[in-house]
């Protein structure tokens, strides 16, 4: 059931970075190549993670067609869209079944966060693939409360659809309480994700209001939920089989993939979600940065006709640490030497919106 989001605004611009706390970063480059666990049931972590796989929903009696719930649904893997290592975690083959993996330790790290910082915010880089497959899994990234019952907050992203919606516990004079879908575009619209791209995606869940927000590609918008003094207990990446219970019934009965990047988690008392006032997704075009890795000076250059107004570097914690403008032009050189050994996001603002990489400081 899907329901129009209640409100849009535009967010504030600029993170009050002193009043935040870093619960998590994650980009994957450190991890080794494989399987990310050996234990598929949730109980014991692994690099990390808690990794949970079965071939049904809910209830293990209920029949289904499920077969691939193994350790191999959660890798580690290099990417071939030059963003190094990047995690992969496979659907269900069959009409039921789920996947989730969480942080270790999240729970302690809220409850120690830091006093006001009650706004917990989650970043993270999905790379969309294309309509060409059979399956209807879903991705997403959930925040569960203590139950894992109630979603406070996150996304699902249909993997044959490239449709993406927001999900929050949520009520209404019309609507009982529970998990719902929201549209994300206006109205009662959908987003609908290019095709075989990588996408910096935003959701914030307020503990103290309630309010659920979402940031993205052409996606601003927020929702106050049912939650409201809900502590969150766990934030998960997931995968669902994608068959769907209301006319007309699609049955799931193929593995889709889903790639993830770059997760940020933080507890702050002010909204900073993506650190901009909106996202728009460069479709036309796509910047290439070179060397990657990089010693002291990176060449930005782009196959199309966009023009570039500022780059902003940005450090796995979330902070930016350089940036520069740039007088429309096509490509540039942008001295990196001032800069730590590490990995960074670069953030390339064009008259066209902006796209997001991933490079390597030597």
């Amino acid at each position: 059931m899907k329901k129009l989001l209640l409100s849009f605004m535009v967010l504030a611009g600029f993170q009050n970075m002193a009043a935040q706390t870093v619960l998590y970063s994650e980009n994957f480059d450190a991890m080794p190549v494989g399987n990310i666990g050996t234990d598929i049931t949730g109980a014991t972590a692994s690099n990390g993670f808690y990794t949970l796989s079965t071939n049904y929903d809910l209830d293990p009696a209920a029949a289904t067609t499920g077969t691939n719930a193994s350790n191999n649904n959660f890798q580690v893997i290099a990417s071939t869209t030059n963003q190094g290592n990047v995690f992969q975690i496979e659907g269900t083959n069959g009409d039921k079944g789920r996947r989730n993996m969480w942080f270790d330790g999240f729970s302690d790290q809220w409850i120690f966060r830091g006093e006001g910082n009650d706004i917990l915010e989650i970043e993270f880089d999905l790379y969309t693939g294309n309509t060409s497959g059979t399956s209807l899994n879903t991705k997403g990234v959930y925040i569960y409360d203590p139950t894992a019952g109630k979603v406070l907050g996150g996304y699902v992203f249909n993997t044959k659809t490239l449709v993406i919606s927001g999900i929050a516990y949520y009520t209404s004079a019309t609507a009982p309480i529970g998990n719902y879908l929201f549209f994300l575009g206006t109205g009662a619209t959908n987003i609908v994700l290019p095709a075989d791209s990588w996408v910096r995606l935003g959701v914030s869940f307020n503990k103290t209001t309630g309010t659920v927000r979402w940031k993205g590609p052409n996606i601003n918008g927020q929702v106050v939920g049912a939650a409201t003094g809900t502590e969150p207990d766990r934030v998960a990446i997931v995968s669902r089989s994608g068959t769907t219970t209301t006319a007309p019934v699609q049955t799931n009965t193929a593995a889709a993939v889903g790639l993830f990047d770059n997760i940020i988690v933080r507890a702050t008392a002010t909204d900073g979600l993506l650190g901009v006032d909106e996202v728009v997704l460069v479709q036309n075009t796509d910047f290439m940065i070179q060397p990657n890795p990089a010693n002291n000076v990176i060449n930005i250059a782009g196959n199309g006709s966009a023009l570039i107004r500022e780059v902003a570097l940005t450090d796995v914690n979330g902070r930016v640490v350089k940036s520069q403008t740039f007088n429309n032009t096509t490509d540039l050189e942008m001295n990196i030497s001032d800069l730590a050994s590490g990995m960074y996001l670069v953030k390339i603002t064009s008259d066209q919106g902006a796209s997001i990489k991933k490079i390597l400081k030597n």
